[in-house]
């Protein structure tokens, strides 16, 4: 009898377990959202747009994306890891999420336990440039202006908290020289205010196409090292020693998702990245294709917080 009542109970619980595995077999039953916490026309919003279209087919589900800009990407970061997390909510994730963590005094979210890492999707550089009629050819001559005109050069970065504002803190200290950092809210907006003469100098990686194409002048990259992307342009550490700024840009679930979901959408996105016509359209973005596992993503963003948190601490830069 006693056997009967404990078979009895694994039978009871195996039925109550069917329709969670049935469930997460299922996956997805409807319509995925991408949010890109950027406006629309910087890379966050190509990346994301990129990814949606390619996990619509391999899917089988339609996944949109939705622009929730707005407090240096928190805004729509926090919408996400609030979400929801049964794999309809995700969010296109970028340095920008661990530079935050030591930003702001109180972020809306931890990076740590709200979100998931769920793959690294590229790796880019940051370009500086200027206007195609500017005096400005080199770092070394922005560096030496700079420092002999305090404040007289302004340098456009496409967001409070986010890489290429880093990498304008950066450099000033690093160099001492006293440049105007004007942030706006993406990088379309910093790029079109250094062709309307408006900003000396820009910080974005989107800028590659329209340095392509002497829209703007190419400067430099952020990189280590020159990038075979643009290697004509010199890295800034030719000039600044040590200077290393590389952005990336990556796909996050909420807190709580279902590990199943994760590694599905994890395999997804790195079959996606080895297509050569994906490839294609990021190196027109200028950006390298990385797909990651979970697993490593996650260990990634931990080494980012680490090596920011050594660098920001000390420049006392927090903002409410």
């Amino acid at each position: 009898m006693k056997k009967s009542r404990t078979l009895s109970g694994i039978l009871l619980a195996a039925a109550l377990a069917v329709p969670a595995f049935g469930a997460m077999a299922a996956w997805p039953e409807k319509q995925i959202k991408l949010v890109v916490p950027f406006p629309p026309g910087g890379n966050t919003d190509a990346l994301g747009r990129l990814a949606a279209q390619q996990l619509t087919a391999s899917l089988g589900q339609t996944v949109i994306v939705e622009n929730r800009p707005g407090a240096g990407s928190m805004i729509g970061s926090q919408i996400v890891a609030r979400a929801e997390p049964d794999g309809y909510t995700l969010l296109v994730g970028s340095i920008a999420n661990a530079l935050n963590h030591y930003f702001y005094k109180k972020p809306l979210y931890d990076i740590t336990k709200d979100l998931i890492p769920v793959s690294q999707l590229v790796a880019v550089p940051n370009y500086v440039a200027t206007n195609v009629n500017s005096q400005f050819n080199t770092m070394a001559d922005i560096v030496t202006y700079a420092k002999a005109n305090p404040e007289k050069l302004s340098c456009a970065t496409t967001g409070v908290g986010t890489s290429t504002y880093m990498s304008c803190e950066l450099l000033k200290t690093m160099t001492g020289a006293n440049i105007l950092n004007v942030p706006y809210k993406g990088g379309a907006d910093a790029m079109s205010s250094v062709m309307g003469n408006q900003a000396s100098m820009v910080i974005a990686n989107e800028a590659l196409p329209f340095i392509q194409d002497k829209r703007l002048k190419g400067v430099a990259v952020t990189t280590a090292k020159r990038s075979p992307l643009a290697p004509d342009l010199a890295a800034i550490s030719e000039t600044v020693p040590g200077f290393d700024v590389t952005s990336w840009y990556g796909v996050f679930a909420p807190a709580g998702t279902p590990p199943e979901i994760v590694e599905r959408l994890s395999t997804e996105m790195a079959a996606m990245l080895k297509k050569p016509d994906v490839q294609e359209r990021l190196r027109a973005l200028g950006a390298d294709p990385v797909g990651s596992t979970p697993a490593e993503f996650s260990a990634y963003i931990n080494q980012e917080l680490e090596r920011w948190g050594a660098i920001i601490k000390p420049m006392n830069i927090q903002l409410d």
